[in-house]
């Protein structure tokens, strides 16, 4: 008796939504992962101020970058002169990371993300410093990115008995409930929370601090 066939398969295929990115180094190639960006089709929706902005992002990923949109025939997005420049929130990120995270106080965390996103419609998150961070998404005008002046506040998870929330420039913000500590010379302030039971009592006055963020004149 001749053998069995096995029936034939079609063989799958992986598909792809553009060419793939170039090699980076890893801080860069954190930046765009943090920011959804998988592919070249999906960098060149960006200008090059834009992706400078991404937190971990250097100048000289962006010769490569060019250099790979160009070999797919594609390009950076163009910028109007004196254009402002938006912000997407990698949601999607910061999800995977709580998922992933181990701390005593991750409920504290969780329920803290909430707050903040909840504190205006202009607050967006994504990791960064390898911890969730807060931003103003709305529109800016191009600066120096190592002055971060998107940034709100990001997450310190070295303690364990508390969640420790960083200002980057707490010292601009009046603080009449003395939620914000720590004089340090960067203008760096914090924000303690050792339990839920924190959140009742600072959770006010820390999304009265971020609406009074985004306020600030350099914005």
């Amino acid at each position: 008796m001749p053998p069995i066939k096995k029936p034939a398969t079609a063989i799958k295929t992986k598909k792809t939504a553009g060419p793939a990115l170039p090699a980076l180094a890893a801080p860069a190639k954190r930046a765009l992962e943090n920011n959804r960006i998988k592919n070249l089709k999906q960098l060149s929706g960006y200008s090059e101020v834009e992706i400078l902005q991404f937190h971990g992002m250097g100048k000289s990923s962006i010769p490569i970058l060019v250099k790979a949109l160009q070999a797919a025939g594609l390009s950076f997005k163009k910028m109007e002169a004196g254009a402002k420049t938006t912000k997407p929130s990698a949601t999607d990120s910061v999800n995977d990371y709580m998922k992933k995270l181990e701390h005593p106080l991750k409920n504290v965390a969780a329920a803290l993300r909430q707050l903040l996103l909840a504190a205006h419609k202009n607050v967006g998150e994504e990791i960064s410093w390898n911890a969730p961070s807060f931003f103003y998404t709305g529109p800016m005008k191009p600066f120096n990115p190592k002055e971060y002046k998107r940034f709100i506040v990001g997450f310190n998870f070295f303690k364990k008995d508390c969640i420790r929330l960083v200002f980057l420039s707490g010292a601009k913000l009046k603080d009449p409930s003395g939620l914000l500590e720590g004089d340090y010379a960067d203008g760096r302030r914090l924000a303690l929370f050792y339990s839920i039971n924190d959140l009742k009592t600072k959770g006010k006055s820390l999304q009265q601090l971020v609406r009074q963020w985004m306020l600030l004149p350099d914005k």
